[in-house]
Order: C-alpha cells, then sequence, then structure tokens
C-alpha cells in the first residue's frame, strides 16, 4: 500500500513537472497573452489653442468630407525588456532573430496613438493598419499615412499611428515634450529613466497598443466590425517591426494578422504562420551598407513575398510633399528643400504599389492559400551580385515596372550623392526635348503607351485599378508628346522652394485629394501648357502672350484655393502655401515679361489638355454615337449642373 501510494506521489509530481514545463514553455515561446494598457481619450485637440494643445501633425486633410474622424490617446502599462537586439539603419539584418528571452519585467510606460478611422461603422472595410512611427527624425513621422493616405480614406481602412521610441517624446528640440510640454507632460519610454537608450520598451508598448485596440474602445463603434490588424513599418520602423515579429510576436498570442515591411528590415523567419511582404525601393539596392537589403533578399514562400519597385527612391517626392505645411505648422525649422547634389526624390508613386500590398496582405490573410499575391519580378544585378543593370539612359532594370516608369519621361534612380541623408532620396532628371521627341511623337503615342502599361500594372496585380486610373488621369493631360519645350518654369525637379514650377505646385495639390482639386488643377495645368508655349516660340510678342496667360490662370488658381479655403477644404496653412508658391511663379513669369492684366484667360488652353466630347456632322456623338440623345452624354451633362449647383470654382475668377 505505501509502495503504490509512493508510486501514484511520484507520478503526481512528475505529472505536474511536467505541466509545469509545458506551462513554461507556452509563456516564454507561444502562447503569453498580451496584457491590455489602461487608456485615457481621446484626448481633447485644439489647433487654435495659444499653447499648442492639440495632437502633433493632427492632419491637414478634409478628414470630415471623406467621413472620417482623427484621435489622439494615451495609454499607459508595464512593460518587459528583451535580449532581441536592433540592426542599425533600416535594420537591414541577413539573418532572422530568435526567439527573445525576457530580461526584466514591470517598466512602466506612458504613450500615445493617433487613430484615424471612418466616423460610419458601415464604411469601415474591417482593417486596421497600425504604423510604428518612424523616429528617425527625432519627431514622430507618419511615413507611411503620409504616402498612402488617399487610399485608406477611398478604401475605407483604419490607420493607428503608435509612439513605440522615446526620441520622438524627448529630444530636445523636436520632441513631443518641446512641441507641447503641457500636452505630453506624462509621456514616457524610459521607465522613469531607468532606460535611456535602445528603446527596450518599445516591443511591448507596440504589442499593447494594438491589443488596446482590440480590447478597449479606441475604434468606438468600429470596434465590433474589426476583422484583420495589420502591423506596418517604414524603414528605421520596418526594422523594429521584423524584429517584433521575429522575435517578441513568437512567443505570444499573435496580435497581428499580417504585415508590411516597406524600405527596410531584417530577414523574415519562415515560421511566423501571418503574411508578410516587404517592400523595397530602388535605393536599398544601391545604399551603402546601413541601407542595403541585397544580402537580406529571401525566396517567396506560401506566407512571405519581397517586391521591389523599379525607380522608386528610400525617401520620395509624394509624402515629402504632403507634409510642408504640416512642417510649417508644426517643426518650422525643418527644412523644406534637399540639398543634395542631384536633383532629389524619385516621382515613382510607390503609394500605389502600397496601396496594392495592403489590399493583398488584407485578402491574403483572410483567404489563405486561395487569395496568394504574385511574385515580384526581382531587379536586375550585374554577375557580381550587388551592381544594378540599367538601361542605355541610366533606369534600372526589372522590378516592378509602374507605369510612369516604365513608359519614362524622366530619369527616376534610388540613389543621390550629398551630404546627411542624400544617399536615401534618390535622382529624378527630367529627360531633354528632343528625348521624349523620339520617344513619343505625339500625345497619342505617349498616351497609348502609358495606358498599356498601366492595364499591365492591374492585371499583374501590382496596382489596384482605382490607382491605375488615378495615373491615368495624369497622363492624359501630360504636354508629353505635343513637341514643347517645357522651360524651368514647368519642368518637375527638386523641390518648389528651389526650382519654383508649376508641375510642382501640381504635386503639392495633387498629393492633398482635397475636394475640388480637379478645378485647381486644370488652372494649373493651363498654365503648364502656357508656360511651355512660352519658352517654345521665338516670337517676342506670342512670348509673352503666353507668359501673360500663364500669370493670368495662376492668378485664377489662386482664386480657387481662397475659395477653397472658405469651403473647409483646404486649411489656412495649405491656402498660405499654395498662395505662396503661385505667387512666387507669377513673379518670375512676369521677369519674363508677362502681364497678366492685359489677357483674359483662354478657355482653349484647358480645352487643349481636357478636350468636350464634340457633335459629329452626321449629328453622332463621340461618347456613344447616339449624338443628342446619348444617355452617356445626359448624365454627364447633368452631374455637370449638380456639381455646377454645389460648387462654383471651376469656372475663371480671376479679375
Amino acid at each position: 500500500m505505501l509502495r503504490k501510494k509512493g508510486h501514484q506521489s511520484l507520478l503526481s509530481r512528475f505529472a505536474r513537472a511536467a505541466a509545469a514545463s509545458l506551462l513554461l514553455s507556452l509563456g516564454t515561446s507561444a502562447f503569453a497573452v498580451i496584457p491590455t494598457p489602461t487608456v485615457t481619450g481621446p484626448i481633447a485637440s485644439d489647433l487654435k489653442s495659444a499653447n499648442k494643445n492639440y495632437t502633433f501633425f493632427a492632419t491637414d486633410l478634409d478628414l470630415k468630407s471623406r467621413g472620417f474622424t482623427e484621435e489622439e490617446f494615451f495609454y499607459s502599462g508595464q512593460a518587459n525588456t528583451y535580449d532581441a537586439t536592433i540592426a542599425g539603419g533600416i535594420g537591414a539584418r541577413p539573418s532572422a532573430s530568435a526567439t527573445a528571452n525576457v530580461l526584466t519585467t514591470g517598466n512602466p510606460y506612458t504613450t500615445r496613438m493617433v487613430v484615424r478611422r471612418p466616423s460610419d461603422p458601415a464604411k469601415f472595410n474591417g482593417t486596421v493598419i497600425v504604423e510604428w512611427m518612424n523616429a528617425t527624425s527625432n519627431y514622430d513621422v507618419e511615413a507611411l499615412w503620409f504616402r498612402a493616405h488617399e487610399f485608406f480614406l477611398r478604401e475605407g481602412y483604419a490607420w493607428v499611428g503608435i509612439t513605440a521610441q522615446s526620441g520622438p517624446i524627448t529630444n530636445a528640440t523636436l520632441g513631443l515634450k518641446q512641441f507641447s510640454p503641457q500636452r505630453y507632460a506624462t509621456l514616457d519610454l524610459t521607465a522613469g529613466g531607468k532606460f535611456t537608450s535602445g528603446d527596450p520598451l518599445s516591443y511591448d508598448v507596440y504589442a499593447q497598443g494594438i491589443q488596446a485596440l482590440r480590447s478597449t474602445n479606441v475604434l468606438g463603434a468600429l470596434r465590433p466590425n474589426l476583422k484583420k490588424v495589420i502591423a506596418a513599418g517604414v524603414s528605421q520602423s520596418a526594422g523594429r517591426v521584423s524584429v517584433y515579429l521575429n522575435a517578441i510576436q513568437t512567443r505570444d498570442v499573435a496580435i497581428t494578422d499580417a504585415a508590411l515591411l516597406y524600405i527596410g528590415g531584417e530577414k523574415i523567419r519562415t515560421d511566423l504562420g501571418i503574411p508578410v511582404i516587404k517592400l523595397l525601393s530602388e535605393t536599398e539596392y544601391v545604399a551603402p551598407a546601413s541601407a542595403n537589403e541585397i544580402n537580406v533578399l529571401q525566396p517567396d514562400t506560401d506566407k512571405i513575398r519581397v517586391w521591389s519597385i523599379a525607380g522608386a527612391s528610400h525617401s520620395d517626392w509624394a509624402s515629402f510633399a504632403v507634409r510642408y505645411a504640416l512642417l510649417r505648422r508644426d517643426q518650422p525649422t525643418a527644412g523644406l528643400r534637399d540639398t543634395c547634389d542631384l536633383p532629389s526624390r524619385s516621382r515613382v508613386p510607390d503609394r500605389h504599389v502600397i496601396a496594392a500590398t495592403i489590399d493583398w496582405l488584407t485578402r491574403w490573410s483572410t483567404g489563405g492559400t486561395t487569395v496568394v499575391p504574385p511574385s515580384g519580378p526581382p531587379i536586375k544585378l550585374e554577375a557580381d551580385g550587388t551592381t544594378v543593370q540599367r538601361d542605355s539612359r541610366g533606369n534600372v532594370l526589372g522590378g516592378i515596372r509602374v507605369a510612369p516608369f516604365d513608359v519614362p519621361v524622366a530619369l527616376d534612380q534610388g540613389g543621390n550623392t550629398g551630404a546627411g541623408t542624400c544617399f536615401l532620396n534618390g535622382r529624378h532628371e527630367p529627360f531633354s526635348t528632343e528625348v521624349l521627341n523620339s520617344l513619343y511623337p505625339t500625345r497619342d503615342a505617349y498616351f497609348n503607351a502609358f495606358s498599356a502599361s498601366a492595364a499591365k500594372n492591374v492585371k499583374d496585380g501590382f496596382i489596384l485599378q482605382a490607382d491605375a486610373d488615378d495615373m491615368l488621369a495624369e497622363a492624359r493631360v501630360s504636354i508629353t508628346g505635343m513637341g514643347l519645350n517645357c522651360g524651368a518654369l514647368c519642368a518637375n525637379f527638386a523641390q518648389f522652394p528651389i526650382q519654383p514650377s508649376t508641375s510642382l505646385l501640381r504635386d503639392h495639390n495633387k498629393f492633398l485629394y482635397f475636394t475640388g482639386a480637379e478645378y485647381a488643377l486644370k488652372s494649373i495645368d493651363a498654365a503648364t501648357l502656357s508656360v511651355a508655349r512660352g519658352y517654345s516660340t521665338s516670337d517676342a510678342a506670342a512670348k509673352k502672350t503666353q507668359f501673360s496667360q500663364a500669370a493670368k490662370w495662376l492668378q485664377n488658381y489662386q482664386s480657387q484655393v481662397n475659395t477653397s479655403a472658405t469651403a473647409g477644404n483646404l486649411t489656412s496653412g495649405q491656402a498660405s502655401l499654395f498662395n505662396e508658391y503661385s505667387g512666387i511663379l507669377i513673379t518670375e513669369l512676369q521677369k519674363l515679361g508677362a502681364d497678366p492684366q492685359s489677357v483674359a484667360l483662354d478657355s482653349s488652353v484647358v480645352e487643349t489638355l481636357y478636350p468636350v466630347p464634340k457633335l459629329d456632322s452626321g449629328g453622332g456623338c463621340s461618347m456613344g454615337g447616339r449624338g443628342l440623345f446619348d444617355p452617356v452624354l445626359w448624365g454627364v451633362f447633368l452631374l455637370a449642373i449638380v456639381g455646377l449647383n454645389r460648387r462654383r470654382i471651376w469656372r475663371p475668377q480671376a479679375r
């Protein structure tokens, strides 16, 4: 009896030990539950407050008209530190981090998150993009939001930006505490000064922020409709997110459903269990070691894709231009121009490939093996495995070739030279008039080639149809193929403070996608065509007339900008920026002899770029062959009447 009891006791002890071992294993490698932090907010934000009691980088996009809401929350908790390390630069480590071990526990923190979401739950598509905000500049940079905001708004995504690193809080000149000492006084990611470098709390801070989305009321009425969370990081933040995925999420109950690593990150483990797409620009093939991903490239698997965008640069033009007014409002000491050796920042629209990437991740994480994104064509390398192959004009071969690069009007590269981070800025130099004329002898030659390339982008799965339509709309009104000399005040290169041009002014407007922008863009396009005509003629009187017409259209544009600001579609800061830049252009045109008061607006300039359907001699119509009885024509007519009643800023308003 005693022997039996002792035997049972031994079995019992063995069972308890085995269970404890199992629980320990589960708790440290796969099934630890992410704590839910304490959330405060939304924190009231007043852009007019004297002490800047408002959300840093509170968006200046017209969210209300798009049915979106912006809110800021603070959240607090206790975080672990781990033995996980982060590679320097963009975190381009050619090996995947192993599952991390806990070093310390119970470290208190308080940080913030910014939430931009549909106001109506019915408009929410169920997916939240959680961006680890970039800390490289020592202030929070919403690098993904700046690039892909129009896609998020259009498709009903919610976007959340998390401050996971201490620098953007504590930096003495640029940090949040410096920006608004009272509002951000409680934020701390150092555990009261215990950790002053390396941001060891950042992984738990990020994960607990995502848990707050899932478990608290941060998303408001959207929370019951939450289906997917996509983790995202750009550049340095991609390096952080990649370590989080490899080293931290592998020991926890998975809190994310998919991940986007843009222009950075270490090699990804093949056993994560969630879809991951690493999206690279050309820069990561030509940059120095700290930002080079060639040694980090890895084969596709059933859960991993690596895509590369030919001609795109790490630091892009669109996301830089869209934040000009924000920088002047919240970081006025930040520079608005690059000082690189070559005209910087590729114009290849990486934002459209980002949109396709997120769309694929959303569907891939839902459909499993039934919805699988294509493999991306690699950027071609020479035999040495490190030098990219280029065509005769210098553009790279291979990679995802979006239509503006595949049907080029410029040299777009991922590299540049010069001080600081110029190596990340890429290069953009328009082709000469002679080269453009040889490539595209007519507008139709250019647009037809562009249209075919955009259709292939969609078919291949690298561009969404809505974004292809956006690119086509720009190509349709381009002056490429007209045989004109664009000239300095028309050409698209460098940045506006360095090189004032109508093309750059157009970009500043275009990237905001504000309500009524289509009318302002028509005035800018008319100015561009007039400027190019002025540069292209040798007749002095005609030159003056064309430059005067350009200045007149820019005055009309200024009236449209002010009308949009009055209507609430543009902020005062944006309107001030646009009026300032268009004013610079008018002054420069006047130096060339322009006299805008000497001419009336010539609507045929707009009609050249935006042709109006005309009746043919038999009463037919180019829109369907039914003449005045064409229902398509009448539909467009009725829509136009409705639009005119709602918004009259389309018509010439200059005096």
